[in-house]
């Protein structure tokens, strides 16, 4: 008797497993992208190591229990991912077949780029499709202008500071050679490097070159070096001292000076471009020529 029902609760289990799926729990995903406890992350991607046989559902958040984003996801990848600044992410993946599930992930976090827009402001953001960053925008004086310095990979042409990743807050520093080349390749698609009118026209809506550096600087004392000058941050610019690359080549002047191209050649220096740089001790704002064997920041502009 008792082996008889034993054997009947066998069947039955053969059965729900064909109908349902089995029970045995599956390996957890695992975070591949962003890792678990990144910092200074802004690609816009969340992918996660395979369950076989399963779909998705994500749950994504800057809150402790992060909400419902996506379900039903075929695929262990979801992009592109808005990301905002200054924010700390969090993320879990449940897999299941049909309505069951068989896996849930643990609760994975990762903090964005510790840029400080100004909070007054509206600003606008785009996913750059060569490597799915996500860059904020603000529109000054009629135009739309990236509000972070420009983060592609130009081999053998732009260079984090020191060569050093954990500085990709600053974006990437661009030989001024480049600019002699393909422009239209080096920012995102639809935009551009400003010419020197274009930032001349931007610092002048924002009180004009002798004083708009206060408008345009990131406030707060997170990435400028300590002085007197003010960084008020109201035209919404946010610009971030990401020092330079000489010709030696050496990097310097981090935390002190922000230099950016214009997309403008200086006729009378053979492979120079103009340049418009801020200061950590003065509210003016300079633009004068840039030797093309330096490197400097870019900022892109809508077309």
């Amino acid at each position: 008797m008792i082996g008889q029902v034993w054997r009947r609760w066998v069947s039955l289990g053969f059965v729900l497993a064909a109908v349902f799926g089995t029970a045995r729990a599956a390996t957890p995903p695992a975070a591949l992208q962003p890792a678990d406890g990144a910092v200074d992350v802004n690609v816009g991607v969340l992918r996660w190591t395979e369950v076989p046989g399963c779909v998705y559902d994500l749950r994504f958040g800057t809150e402790a229990a992060p909400p419902l984003y996506r379900t039903g996801l075929a695929v262990a990848l979801e992009k592109p991912v808005v990301l905002e600044l200054d924010r700390t992410y969090r993320w879990q993946v449940v897999a299941r077949r049909d309505t069951v599930v068989v896996a849930t992930s643990p609760v994975f976090s990762f903090a964005t780029l510790p840029i400080a827009l100004q909070p007054s402001l509206a600003y606008g953001h785009f996913v750059d499709a060569r490597d799915d960053k996500v860059y904020w925008t603000v529109t000054v004086g009629g135009r739309e202008w990236m509000a972070q310095n420009l983060d592609h990979e130009l081999p053998g042409a732009s260079w984090y500071y020191d060569d050093d990743p954990r500085q990709k807050v600053y974006g990437r520093l661009y030989a001024g050679r480049a600019l002699a080349g393909d422009q239209a390749a080096i920012c995102p698609a639809g935009w551009r490097i400003p010419t020197r009118a274009e930032w001349v026209e931007l610092l002048d809506a924002l009180g004009g070159a002798k004083a708009a550096g206060p408008a345009c600087k990131e406030a707060g004392p997170a990435h400028w070096r300590r002085s007197d000058a003010a960084r008020l941050n109201t035209g919404g610019l946010t610009v971030l001292p990401g020092g330079s690359r000489d010709r030696k080549p050496s990097f310097g002047n981090l935390g002190k000076y922000a230099n950016f191209w214009t997309a403008t050649p200086d006729p009378e220096i053979p492979g120079g471009y103009y340049q418009v740089d801020f200061g950590f001790m003065r509210d003016a704002v300079n633009v004068s020529t840039g030797d093309g064997d330096w490197s400097y920041a870019i900022r892109c502009v809508r077309d």
